[in-house]
This record gives C-alpha cells, sequence and structure tokens, in this order.
C-alpha cells in the first residue's frame, strides 16, 4: 500500500527527515556513499565518529521507509510526467555495495532514467529471477494505480534478461506494452504447438532493409503469445542485430521506444563511477543498500531538477565552461550547480514537480 502523508511530521518522523536532509548533502558534497565520506560530510556539530554512527542508524533503521522518505517526492514528478499521456519504464539490474544487486525499474525522461522502485539482492554478479521481475513489476503497477488520476499508457522496456513468459503475461494483465530483447536463440513460431520453430538467429530483414516485423507469433518452447517479434538491425550503429518481444502492431514504433532503454543505464552509471560511487561502498546488508539508495536516487532527482536553474543562472560560468557545456548531462550540470551553491550557502529552491515537460 502507498501511504500518504498529510500532517507535519514532528518528534521522531522529523528527526528521521533531518537526517534524511544531511545525508543528501553529504553524498552530493562529498560524492561517496561509504559511511565515513557520508559522515565526513554532514553538516553538523557532534564529532565524526557520531555522525558516521548516525547516518548508519539511519540507513539501518525499521522505520527508514521508502513511503514515507522517497514515494512522496516521486509524487508530484509522475504526475507532471502522465499529463503527457505516457510513461515509459525501464528495468535493468546492475552491482551495488559489496556483492549486492540491484533491480530497478525507473521512468525515462530526458535521456535519463529516474528510479521509480527497486529491490537489492545479495548476489555478487548475475540474473534475477523471474519471479522478482514479476514482483517488482506488481509493485509499480500498485504504485501507478494508486497515483493516476487519468489516462496514460505505459510502457515497459527490458534487455534479453526480461523476455520470460511471466514477464510479459504480467505487463499485458495490467494493460501495460512492452518491448523487450531477447536472445538469438529463442524459439519463434507461427502457431502455438512450435511446429517448425526456429530460432530468431535465423532471421533476416530483406535487403536493403533494417528490420523484419512478424506479427502474432508464438515463442519458447511453451508456444507463449500471440507476440509480435522483431529483427531490427542498423548496421551504421550497431555491430549485432536486435531481436525484439512487443506487444505493439508497428515495427517503427517499437524501434523508436526501444532505443529509450539505454537511458537506464545513464542512471546507474551517474549514482556510481560518475557521481556517488556506490558501487564502492562497503555496505553489504541489502537492506541497509536498499536505504542508500533512497539517499542517491533523492540526491541524483535533485541534480537533475535543478539543472534547468543552473542553466539559466548568472552563476553558470563559475562552476562550468560556458563554450563546453553542451558537451555535459544533465546530472553533470545539476551536479556541479548544486555543489557550488553549498559551497557558497546560496539559496537553492526548486519544485519537484517544476520542468516535466
Amino acid at each position: 500500500m502507498i501511504k500518504h502523508q498529510s500532517e507535519v511530521p514532528q518528534g521522531n518522523a522529523l528527526r528521521r527527515l533531518t537526517v534524511l536532509s544531511g545525508l543528501l548533502g553529504a553524498l552530493i558534497k562529498g560524492g561517496r556513499a561509504s559511511l565515513s565520506e557520508l559522515g565526513r560530510h554532514m553538516e553538523d556539530p557532534t564529532d565524526l565518529e557520531s555522525r558516521v554512527k548516525k547516518a548508519k542508524r539511519w540507513l539501518q533503521n525499521k522505520w527508514t521507509d521508502v513511503t514515507v522518505h522517497f514515494i512522496p517526492y516521486l509524487l508530484p514528478i509522475l504526475h507532471s510526467l502522465s499529463k503527457a499521456g505516457e510513461l515509459v519504464l525501464a528495468i535493468d539490474g546492475s552491482c551495488v555495495g559489496k556483492d549486492c544487486m540491484a533491480l530497478m525499474v525507473s521512468v525515462i525522461w530526458r535521456r535519463r532514467a529516474i528510479p521509480i522502485c527497486w529491490v537489492v539482492r545479495k548476489a555478487p554478479k548475475g540474473h534475477f529471477p523471474e519471479h522478482m521481475h514479476v514482483a517488482i513489476i506488481g509493485q509499480v503497477a500498485m504504485l501507478m494505480d494508486s497515483i493516476l488520476e487519468q489516462d496514460c499508457r505505459i510502457f515497459l522496456l527490458g534487455d534479453a534478461e526480461f523476455d520470460g513468459c511471466e514477464l510479459q503475461q504480467s505487463c499485458l494483465a495490467h494493460g501495460w506494452e512492452y518491448v523487450l530483447k531477447t536472445a538469438k536463440d529463442t524459439l519463434v513460431a507461427d502457431h502455438p504447438n512450435m511446429e517448425n520453430a526456429s530460432a530468431f538467429g535465423h532471421l533476416a530483414a530483406s535487403i536493403g532493409q533494417k528490420s523484419l516485423f512478424l506479427p502474432q507469433m508464438y515463442v519458447t518452447k511453451q508456444g507463449f503469445g500471440p507476440v509480435n517479434v522483431l529483427f531490427w538491425h542498423d548496421r551504421t550503429r550497431y555491430d549485432r542485430p536486435l531481436y525484439l518481444l512487443t506487444s505493439l502492431e508497428y515495427g517503427p514504433q517499437a524501434e523508436t521506444y526501444y532505443r529509450k532503454r539505454y537511458h537506464i543505464e545513464t542512471f546507474f552509471g551517474d549514482i556510481k563511477s560518475r557521481g556517488f560511487h556506490i558501487h564502492k561502498t562497503r555496505i553489504e546488508e541489502p537492506q541497509t543498500l536498499f536505504n542508500l539508495l533512497i539517499v542517491a536516487s533523492l540526491a541524483f532527482i535533485i541534480c537533475i531538477l535543478f539543472e534547468f536553474d543552473a542553466r539559466t543562472s548568472a552563476q553558470l560560468g563559475k562552476f562550468c565552461r560556458k563554450d563546453r557545456i553542451d558537451s555535459l548531462s544533465v546530472f553533470q550540470i545539476g551536479l556541479r550547480a548544486v555543489r557550488f551553491y553549498a559551497r557558497h550557502a546560496l539559496n537553492l529552491s526548486f519544485q519537484f514537480s517544476k520542468n516535466f515537460p
């Protein structure tokens, strides 16, 4: 259930929000997600050891709750984005912390992926089982059902890890469209008994064409379908062809949406090597890392939200070279701006629903 809080937080709830604010500032200023670095950069009059313990307690506290400390800031963003009549979601996994993996669903906006929902499990690498794919899609669907007040098409994009039949069926059950990459050895046939089935790798477009679209097909040994399949190979941009499964009925539309999937990888890069180095922290408890992702996700959102104000600010030339600003990402401009404003004690004010056309 998604909990909505209308009362002004007091007591312990207010103290937890205050610590969250300190963690956000520490992560953005320090750029490191380790406990020692978070404590080092927290604005707090106590000594370093106390600050580190405060950060650790917040990350391990049973009252740290994504529905309280993250969802309320996400809601106005989703409301604003949904006014366009569609939301494009991407699902992907990545390594975080010490020997852990995060599975995340994000909404795509301006070539960036804004995190919506995630799970963390103990595993140094590899794929998540399909039942976890289905479970996180169910969580996102509950969130969408609880907040979207108007008709809004939802598209899910994923790579070959997410081509399972149960995940596709889950998307259809929620009324979502999807475009998912699959492997070249996935079986495809025009009948559910899979007679005369062949591997995707045997498909090829006509000479001079980049794609081949086959509607109402059946895939895997189980004969899942009907599903539309697409062979897509743009030799000018990609060395290898892509094999896609989709509920969309028009091949070029499926191609256009799938290109947006790559944007989720920019988020992981931003919270890892390009920003907060969350993959370098020695934290190994999945729940602690889950809570750390609350902080990292909010810090990321703050940076990309502030980019618009930073780009039009009179202070721009003090933290970015204007002749090279077009080579910087939305995140990098926002991150440099927030750090500059914090260092010089300048007013940093914006609305979480702002600038989401």
